[in-house]
């Protein structure tokens, strides 16, 4: 074999002559896509946490003696809670989590990492000694790569949580928690994932329907591919739109990657005239399906669903599918008594449930930050429209605080544009005061990775006369109304 040549097998084996793969960090990387086939899977590290309570020197190291930690399932809070009366003290502090993997020999072979959907506040990974970049920020998944740090056998991951009251969306305020409307109980409160993909994979895929109300409707597709090693046999990405297991649409686009890194890919699926449209009273779901192919052989897929649907706020209203929809909907946080934030994928889909079918909603604003993917998930499903917006509380920061505001739109919308039900990007922090540098960056962030849907914000009483609003549907929380009806 030539020895500039990669054959299909490297792509999935480590191995003299292949890139390094360095410790990585990313605040997100596709894991909204389900990914398949070859050399990937995805394993739920949900149970076998040790959780040693406040952190301990020395304790994120792997031959720190663990044994009397107490064994805990995610979603986890770090401080039992009761139902009302909730002590701040009680969780603003650094906690230690530590979680023993064990590796089989064709794991290790491929690119592994580790997918976090939410920690509150900050985490700082450790893995096998190695220290990790820390993430601020509580809302959003975040993923490491590990591959270069871990091996076939035993593993240990280690989690420093800090979950005092940090200078990171939405806290910061001086006067500390009484200041966000919210209260915010530390923990690993999401699911962590391990996941193993080939050297060469798609990371991610934005696949956004296009005049779907016309017989010209399509899907326009963005893809893109991450690779520890180039790819040096023809390869090709394989695109199915699928209902169910009926295939409606095919379209295939060659790929080229000649040395390791990111590139993006482009394709459309179109010649579609039996769609279904997604609709409050009939959310019909299709799945997008990627396959890479190098030479003959599929290597990895990713599948992630959309909606077809057009969702737009003219003068005169909300209109979906060219019908003028009245919304009725509420707030929704994701507290509960005794759990706090954690809670598991089945009781966040049973909040959706409760909002559409037993309170008759057919909206939601997530107020106020990005909620879990069961939740989400389940609006797609149930026909629930959504408007999700970034975490915040009237506070605005210094500019590295706004920077990961910012961060937090790109976050948010990379996560959440496949999915029909959502209809507005909140890039404002919720009644805050007049930025305008800062909201023309979120308005942006937003715009440039998804043009698809308009943007709004929240402002209140005597900020509507303040502010220079810079979005394209106002938002205005009625507090006087509020008072009247004692909510």
């Amino acid at each position: 074999m030539s020895r500039n040549r990669i054959s299909r097998r490297q792509l999935f084996e480590g191995g003299a002559g292949l890139a390094a793969t360095a410790v990585l960090a990313r605040p997100w990387a596709g894991t909204s896509g389900r990914p398949r086939g070859q050399a990937a899977r995805r394993v739920p590290l949900t149970t076998d946490w040790l959780f040693g309570g406040t952190y301990i020197d020395g304790s994120t190291a792997p031959e720190f003696d663990d044994s009397g930690f107490e064994r805990v399932t995610l979603p986890h809070t770090v401080t039992d809670l009761s139902w009302r009366n909730w002590d701040v003290a009680s969780w603003e502090d650094r906690w230690i989590y530590r979680r023993h993997i064990d590796l089989t020999s064709d794991m290790v072979d491929g690119r592994i990492f580790v997918d976090f959907e939410g920690a509150l506040t900050a985490a700082t990974p450790t893995i096998n000694g190695t220290e990790l970049e820390q993430h601020l920020g509580g809302y959003l998944p975040f993923s490491y790569e590990l591959t270069d740090a871990v091996r076939e056998g035993d593993n240990l991951l280690a989690v420093v949580v800090d979950a005092r009251w940090l200078d990171v969306p939405p806290s910061g305020h001086g006067d500390g928690a009484i200041t966000v409307d919210y209260l915010q109980p530390g923990g690993l409160y999401r699911d962590v994932t391990l996941r193993v993909v080939p050297r060469v994979f798609i990371d991610d895929m934005f696949a956004k329907p296009v005049d779907v109300l016309s017989a010209e409707r399509r899907v326009e597709i963005e893809g893109t591919l991450d690779g520890s090693v180039p790819l040096t046999e023809p390869a090709r990405l394989d695109i199915r739109l699928m209902d169910g297991d009926d295939e409606l649409a095919r379209t295939s686009t060659d790929v080229e990657l000649p040395e390791p890194g990111r590139a993006t890919v482009s394709a459309t699926l179109d010649d579609l005239p039996d769609i279904r449209l997604w609709d409050v009273d009939d959310p019909q779901l299709y799945d997008v399906v990627a396959t890479l192919v190098v030479g003959d052989e599929p290597v990895h897929e990713y599948d992630t669903r959309i909606g077809f649907r057009e969702a737009r706020f003219e003068v005169d209203g909300f209109y979906l599918n060219g019908r003028r929809v009245k919304l009725f909907g509420l707030n929704r946080h994701q507290t509960y008594p005794y759990a706090g934030m954690a809670m598991p994928a089945r009781v966040q889909r049973r909040d959706a449930e409760l909002l559409r079918n037993e309170l008759n909603c057919n909206a939601v604003r997530c107020a106020h930050y990005p909620q879990s993917a069961a939740f989400m998930d389940a609006c797609d499903e149930l026909g629930m429209l959504v408007f999700e917006e970034i975490p915040g509380w009237q506070y605005v920061g210094d500019e590295a605080w706004r920077d990961l505001a910012v961060r937090d739109v790109e976050v948010m919308v990379r996560r959440n544009r496949n999915r029909p039900s959502v209809i507005l990007w909140g890039v404002r922090i919720n009644e805050s005061g007049n930025f305008p540098d800062f909201y023309a960056r979120a308005e942006e962030a937003a715009k440039t990775l998804d043009d698809s849907r308009q943007t709004s914000g929240a402002m209140v009483g005597w900020l509507y006369s303040l502010n220079d609003f810079q979005h394209d549907v106002f938002a205005y929380n009625n507090r006087m109304l509020c008072e009247q009806l004692r909510c």
